[in-house]
């Protein structure tokens, strides 16, 4: 009888430490769980998002495709982690939790991810949208030449459509010079139409294709000053960095690429100036000013 009561004791004590330790792991599989099936419910938000984008143009279900596609490699990757820790049921709890961490993580980057995707499809609405505008100003009749006649009444403005298609159509027929006086006429007669914004963009891309980057960094910078508010102005801040770029002007380029990162955080354009800074080797913000020396 004194043999056998440490006996029973000893293992009481390890069948409660059992019930312990699977205590704990029922808990990690039900939070496993809870993250798979947020998962599968951000995957089918996206197929959504997806298919509806589908019926509107043909290169967004290619984007769409390459995002659906990350997003299934990201969650293979978690599932991967998590049945890898399942079989490693004896790890201790603290590095159990470690793990658990760094799978939340993941799926903060899958949200980021569907974010990012949405801004993306936004972006592509709108350009579609431009080219509907542009398509219904192609179509208007070109204008009519006005006759000049001594003592005769002045000739009559074409409207704002006749001038914006006739300059849009002689930039796509590679007749810059014309484009060029044709927006520049737009811009004088009509400076608050809602495409001035774009004949000023149209007027700094044709001086870039001629060669002429200081003065299409000034074209650019030109929609910052009087456009702040358009949709048009994020173009704007990274066509006037590449020009800069592209011309020598290295310090003045990584200054407009990290404006546009502070005022367009999640647009597209955000986005490629952050590669543009990459590439040249510098921080995405701006070092802290260092303090100054007081005199002695």
């Amino acid at each position: 009888m004194h043999i056998l009561r440490p006996t029973v004791l000893i293992a009481i004590l390890f069948a409660g430490s059992c019930l312990g330790a699977s205590k704990e792991i029922m808990e990690l599989q039900r939070d496993i769980a809870q993250l798979q099936s947020q998962m599968q419910a951000l995957q089918s938000s996206q197929d959504q998002k997806l298919a509806a984008i589908q019926a509107l143009v043909t290169q967004s279900l290619d984007a769409a495709v390459k995002a659906n596609t990350s997003v299934s490699v990201l969650a293979a990757t978690v599932n991967q982690t998590l049945e890898r820790e399942l079989k490693t049921q004896m790890t201790p709890v603290a590095g159990l939790a470690a793990k658990v961490e760094n799978t939340n993580n993941d799926v903060a980057e899958v949200r980021n991810s569907v974010a990012d995707l949405n801004s993306s499809m936004n972006k592509i609405l709108q350009r579609l949208g431009d080219i509907n505008d542009a398509i219904k100003v192609l179509q208007a009749p070109p204008a009519a030449p006005p006759t000049a006649a001594n003592g005769g009444p002045p000739p009559v403005t074409p409207p704002a459509e006749t001038i914006f298609g006739n300059a849009f159509r002689d930039q796509n027929g590679g007749k810059l010079d014309l484009a060029l006086a044709g927006y520049s006429d737009f811009l004088k007669f009509y400076p608050d139409d809602p495409n001035a914004p774009k004949a000023q963009l149209n007027i700094g891309e044709i001086h870039r294709q001629q060669g002429k980057l200081e003065l299409a960094a000034q074209d650019f910078d030109a929609i910052i000053e009087r456009y702040p508010a358009s949709d048009i102005t994020p173009d704007a801040y990274f066509m006037k960095g590449m020009s800069l770029k592209e011309s020598g002007k290295k310090t003045d380029a990584i200054a407009t690429f990290r404006s546009l990162i502070a005022k367009y955080p999640r647009k597209d354009q955000a986005s490629q100036a952050k590669d543009q800074l990459r590439t040249m080797g510098v921080s995405l913000t701006a070092p802290p000013a260092a303090p100054a020396r007081r005199k002695k």
